[in-house]
């Protein structure tokens, strides 16, 4: 039996989260405009959204982020950046939280189901922003194809520095809340033997 999804502790730990990358994405553009993108700073947060509180609520972290940070600051800029951004973190907070707990039953990739997730979740919503991007270059006159190629290869391209700071990180983050005992407020009971 699995627990409840829209716990408070998952609720609350969402809300943190899309705050965090709200004010991390501000303070890079502010501090570092021209970091921004290469870290991917509003990334980290949805990850971890859909890691520790499941895929509903970290498809609704990486969906609500870049709306909240359009609202607040006028980025990522609209129709062009914040609907493919939004699909993408959304892709993100979903996959990341439906993976995690598909490879954290198995045995073999239990140890490792973050990195996993992460990871797989990267290419996906990678590839959803380039589909979305593509269609909206379609949309004002542009080829679709070349340029579904093209945005799917600059979206590692232009973000590798945030890619390997999340790849990194995140298997940190996951073993200190493990460690820590933290963890176990997050997951399901089968996640828990």
């Amino acid at each position: 039996m699995k627990s409840k999804t829209f716990t408070t502790l998952n609720v609350v730990t969402t809300a943190m989260l899309c705050a965090l990358a709200v004010v991390l994405a501000n303070a890079f553009h502010h501090l570092a405009a021209d970091f921004a993108s290469l870290f991917s700073p509003m990334h980290l947060p949805v990850f971890l959204s859909g890691l520790l509180c499941g895929m509903w609520p970290g498809l609704i972290c990486g969906a609500v982020t870049p709306l909240v940070s359009f609202l607040s600051s006028g980025r990522p800029p609209f129709p062009d950046g914040l609907i493919p951004m939004t699909l993408e973190l959304a892709a993100y907070g979903f996959l990341s939280g439906l993976l995690r707990g598909l490879f954290v039953l198995n045995p073999k990739t239990q140890k490792v189901s973050g990195l996993l997730a992460v990871a797989l979740s990267m290419v996906a919503g990678r590839a959803v922003n380039a589909l979305a991007g593509a269609i909206i270059l379609a949309a004002n006159g542009a080829p679709f194809f070349p340029s579904l190629g093209t945005k799917f290869l600059q979206n590692f391209t232009s973000t590798w520095a945030g890619i390997v700071v999340q790849l990194a990180l995140i298997p940190v983050i996951m073993l200190a809340l493990q460690k820590s005992g933290v963890l176990l407020k997050y997951t399901v009971p089968d996640e828990q033997q």
